[in-house]
């Protein structure tokens, strides 16, 4: 039975801004971390982008808003899927844990940091000024290859347990849990393939109507895990030489085999340097590399074969 689905990708962008730090004035500050030369997307930013475009395709499925939860887990995507903390009278408690967790999005490659100047014109003239206003402000902007990861708890989607407490005199106890919410079957598939459709359309990141930026995958290691854990997540990491660690990998696949998870590879070339060394370590654990579209439709594929 699948516990877990673990999604670890690769983006590569052109000069772009996708998540702006606080500026001073007109400037824009682009995020970096590692002493300011790599550029990064929260991890916040990132899931926001995913349930705006999970909520492009399902709107009906979406009734509320994270900032005005309704907690009705059951019926409401957001409140699933995003978790929420509503007042105790709202519906479903006053808290609920996401079962879908994303990191920050890192630039893998140091690079020097690209100052874009933007010119804002209006009609509206100044006072005592016959011509028009205009407004200058500055953007920070870097090209690069960013990694992403994504995990989604698959048990506890559409479901919700609470804690059996049982009172002896002054004092309470915790007995166990119990289920008070809990989607049927088809119901939990369907917003499974929604999160990983979501993945494959990722967008909707700072300043597309002018960069045009997203953070969709272009290399994609994706693994249907039997039980939860987080490990192999740092399997696309990139050197200097935008190189994967071969030896990593090899020890990632080498355990997934003895947990018995099931990985398949979404790969376009161009983005990874050492390339043919890395397909040779799939094709030697007998991993099928595919296209992303195709990874994403297998793991689909994969989820309805059997009780996830």
């Amino acid at each position: 039975m699948v516990k877990s689905i673990a999604l670890t990708w690769l983006s590569k962008t052109d000069l772009s801004n996708l998540n702006s730090g606080e500026g001073a004035g007109n400037l824009t500050e682009l995020k970096v971390y590692d002493n300011g030369r790599k550029p990064y997307v929260s991890g916040q930013a990132v899931r926001r982008a995913l349930f705006d475009t999970i909520q492009r395709s399902h709107p009906e499925r979406f009734r509320c808003s994270p900032e005005t939860p309704c907690g009705d887990v059951e019926n409401c995507w957001s409140c699933d899927l995003r978790g929420f903390l509503a007042p105790e009278e709202k519906k479903g408690g006053t808290r609920r844990w996401s079962p879908v967790k994303a990191s920050p999005a890192l630039g893998q490659v140091a690079k020097e940091i690209v100052s874009d100047l933007l010119t804002r014109h209006s009609d509206i003239t100044k006072e005592n000024r016959e011509s028009k206003d205009m407004r200058l402000a500055h953007v920070q902007m870097m090209d690069n290859i960013y990694k992403l990861n994504l995990v989604i708890d698959t048990e506890n989607v559409g479901r919700v347990q609470e804690p059996t407490i049982v009172t002896e005199g002054k004092k309470q106890r915790v007995t166990g849990w119990h289920t008070t919410v809990q989607v049927s079957e088809e119901e939990r598939i369907l917003r499974l393939h929604a999160l990983m459709d979501g993945v494959y359309h990722l967008s909707g990141f700072a300043k597309q109507a002018r960069q045009l930026s997203s953070l969709a995958p272009e290399c994609l290691i994706l693994s249907l895990k039997q039980t939860y854990n987080q490990r192999g997540l740092s399997t696309m990491d990139l050197d200097a030489e935008n190189r994967m660690d071969p030896e990593g990998l090899m020890l990632f696949l080498k355990e997934a085999k003895h947990l018995g998870d099931r990985i398949c590879v979404g790969w376009a070339p161009g983005i990874v340097s050492n390339e043919k060394e890395i397909r040779k370590i799939f094709e030697q654990y007998q991993v099928p590399v595919l296209s992303v579209f195709e990874a994403i439709e297998w793991a689909k594929t994969e989820m309805g074969k059997e009780r996830v």
